[in-house]
């Protein structure tokens, strides 16, 4: 996976409406550099890199929509990149799939092999599907069209506004704006935005301790993400502890992304068997034998997903009961310097 490229000519004492439009500007510049490596013969690690740039193009502008000019510019803006990442996360999630199914066919049986590349074959057929979306996607007219829609909401969405200038925090009553003058600079952004970033992680920590619990894990995962990407933003501001908290941060939502691919795996055949149905055409004469290899390597993947859930719980459980051990609350503190989270929100 690609890191994500340092913002080059970031002052982070400067204004923060000008450091916010050269994150948003060069985030989507890094996102749309994928687009060839993504349409490639070998395009798996592309479409990756590319997902993965476009999930941290859409948390900074999250992060940083309370600060930004709201219009329908913007909101449309929003609901391109969404669209964008839903077709990338088609393919990759194939691609994800039929890897592992391939790694598991190497290590199963020859008769559970044999279902296995059967809901390998049906995966591939759902990627080729999923690639001419992407292909129609990124064509290149219609994406630098995207793309130019995008960067332009973005320089409006931040553009000074003529004669005001910036309140209290840098936000504007009734709708946030860019600032003027006297508004916050882009490190004060930093503290505000990782303070609510770790206010929505540490409120969903509780459900670190219901483990049956599948949408609440995958969102604090998701809050775990945001923050990370957060820290590894603002770390020129602050100093290498946000990076090491980001690492840390960075544990976590491994191993909750694991467990949650380990939920989507027992969902799908779970109802597969649970369907008392195969997938073949009826008609076929093999139809029968076809049914019995895939349920019978049905059967093992619950098993075996079953067995690797569990491990990644106890994984993530361990780390976040290290986190209440060493403070991470007080440690992320430590590393903004001498500073509240109360403060930075003006409390």
């Amino acid at each position: 996976m690609a890191k994500a490229k340092e913002i080059e000519g970031l002052d982070c004492g400067a204004g923060g409406a000008l450091g916010i439009r050269l994150v948003l500007l060069t985030r989507l510049e890094e996102m749309c550099e994928y687009r060839a490596a993504s349409l490639g013969p070998s395009g798996e690690e592309g479409v990756h890199d590319m997902r993965v740039a476009s999930r941290r193009l859409r948390s900074v502008l999250r992060d940083f929509r309370p600060y930004m000019r709201a219009g329908r510019r913007l909101d449309a803006a929003r609901e391109e990149l969404k669209r964008l990442a839903c077709v990338l996360g088609a393919v990759r999630d194939e691609d994800v799939a039929i890897r592992a199914l391939d790694e598991l066919k190497g290590e199963a049986p020859e008769a559970v092999a044999a279902g296995l590349e059967l809901f390998a074959d049906d995966r591939a057929a759902r990627r080729e599907g999923a690639r001419v979306e992407l292909a129609r996607a990124l064509e290149e007219e219609s994406f630098g069209a995207v793309r130019s829609r995008v960067a332009f909401a973005f320089e409006k969405a931040t553009a000074p506004r003529r004669g005001k200038r910036g309140e209290g925090d840098g936000v504007n009553e009734g709708g946030p704006g860019a600032w003027g003058e006297g508004g916050p600079s882009f490190r004060d952004v930093g503290r505000q935005v990782i303070a609510r970033s770790w206010d929505d992680l540490s409120s969903r920590g509780p459900e670190i301790y219901r483990p049956l619990k599948s949408r609440r894990l995958h969102k604090l995962r998701i809050a775990a993400k945001r923050l990370r990407y957060a820290l590894e933003l603002f770390a020129p501001c602050y100093g290498e502890a946000l990076r090491e908290l980001a690492r840390e941060l960075a544990q976590l939502q491994t191993a909750l992304g694991q467990l949650h691919d380990c939920d989507a795996w027992l969902e799908e055949f779970g109802q597969y068997l649970s369907a008392r149905k195969g997938l073949e055409d009826s008609c076929r004469a093999d139809a029968e034998e076809l049914t019995a290899r895939r349920r019978e390597a049905a059967f093992r993947l619950l098993e075996h997903f079953a067995a690797k859930r569990a491990g990644h719980y106890v994984e993530a459980l361990e780390i976040w009961r290290g986190w209440e051990r060493n403070d991470f609350g007080s440690r992320l503190a430590d590393g903004l310097g001498a500073w509240t989270f109360e403060k930075s929100r003006g409390r």
